[in-house]
């Protein structure tokens, strides 16, 4: 019986989706988008080999995002994890290479990214490889065609019935494809996927059918939606809400939402003391049901002393991206005396959004004061409210803080 593998790449780093979290570790119901893909391939029972590329010392990482699909000793044994080079052609040469002891006879490469390819696709490729030795599947083009000038303005309408999109998996015979790759390596050629090296170096490549449905995870957006019956479905939300006050006293920086505010006093705290920002992480851990700002940065840790507050707001989104939840925005008040915070409104909403990678319309901040009552109104104190809208990148919740 003829074997055949399947090397999917998930080496990248995920630089568009803000480099906190690889997109193909992310939650996606009760899975990861990686593990979605590999049963999907699983589950047309023609792959022996499962190889997938990994970054640079993520072997670890890989095996523990897909525990649950390597407790079946059968795939402990058939899959194979590869770390991979500077960029997707060399990580896919180097999989290729972990193949050649095992002698496939076809090989099919797929994105990580890349999750909701179905097994319809995966046939139509496969049956197409096992014809002509290579194939792909390719989608019409929808929108317009341009070829801009270097000004950016239009110099051609081009006629789109010539051209497609193509997707993956993209399947080869596995000795002619490990050939093209060796050799495009020996030339010091990069080249856009394998199509374009197999065809440099081989010959002809074959299409078939693809599916809108089978799109690739680029920005958190992509995520955020999913498919399902041809119809996009908003994916579940938690809010969460976050309070704080400090005493406000002489020889210190006003912080509020990471601005130094010009004032006599500022607050009093164990790091700079941004009202503000400690009423957001409050808001954002309480979201995911993780606790608050002093459960993961106690005041009695000298790490934290005098930290900028901005620093703690960047390891809670990290924590938020991890746990599979996006900021969808984020409404906030300062309570303040004086001075006014309308003059710093909009940098302050333009410094959060930078810590958290959304955008500054995502953002409201308003200013309040006590009209001279408690010790906000006698200028001792300040104090700030945060509501946060979060958009669970899971169906169910429960899934994404179990993942």
């Amino acid at each position: 019986m003829k074997r055949h593998a399947v090397l999917i790449t998930a080496a990248g780093s995920s630089t568009r989706m803000g480099n906190s979290i690889k997109k193909e570790y992310l939650p996606l119901g009760n899975t990861t988008v990686l593990e979605k893909s590999l049963r999907t391939f699983e589950s047309t029972g023609l792959f022996t080999w499962f190889v997938i590329t990994v970054p640079p010392g993520g072997v670890v990482k890989a095996r523990q995002v897909l525990a649950p699909w390597l407790k079946d000793p059968l795939h402990e044994k058939h899959t194979l994890f590869v770390e991979g080079a500077n960029n997707r052609q060399g990580s896919v040469r180097k999989g290729l290479l972990a193949l050649e002891p095992y002698a496939p006879e076809l090989v099919l490469i797929h994105d990580g990214a890349r999750p909701w390819v179905n097994a319809r696709t995966i046939l139509r490729v496969f049956e197409g490889t096992h014809r002509c030795g290579a194939c792909a599947p390719v989608i019409p083009l929808v929108d317009s065609l341009k070829r801009l000038l270097p000004d950016g303005t239009i110099a051609e309408h081009v006629d789109r019935s010539a051209f497609v999109g193509i997707q993956t998996p993209q399947g080869f015979r596995f000795s002619q494809i490990l050939e093209a790759h060796l050799r495009a390596a020996s030339d010091g050629r990069e080249y856009l996927d394998d199509t374009e090296i197999y065809h440099r170096y081989i010959g002809k490549v074959e299409t078939v059918e693809g599916d809108k449905g089978n799109r690739k995870i680029t920005y958190w957006e992509d995520i955020h939606m999913t498919v399902q019956g041809g119809e996009s479905q908003q994916q579940n939300t938690r809010i969460g809400f976050g309070y704080d006050i400090h005493r406000l006293v002489e020889g210190r920086t006003l912080w509020v939402g990471g601005v130094a505010i010009p004032s006599s006093k500022g607050e009093e705290g164990h790091s700079d003391g941004d009202v503000l920002i400690h009423a957001v992480i409050d808001a954002l851990l309480g979201a995911i049901s993780s606790g608050d700002i002093g459960s993961h940065f106690p005041p009695t840790d000298p790490v934290y002393k005098d930290i900028s507050s901005r620093l703690l707001l960047q390891k809670v989104r990290v924590l938020i991206q991890e746990a599979g939840f996006r900021v969808v925005n984020l409404d906030c008040t300062v309570v303040l005396e004086r001075p006014k915070l309308l003059p710093h409104r909009e940098t302050i909403c333009k410094t959060l959004a930078e810590d958290l990678q959304i955008s500054p319309s995502q953002i409201s901040v308003k200013g309040k004061t006590k009209e001279r009552q408690d010790a906000v109104g006698k200028e001792e104190a300040i104090e700030a409210y945060a509501v946060a809208l979060l958009a669970c990148l899971s169906p169910d919740p429960q899934d994404t803080l179990r993942a």
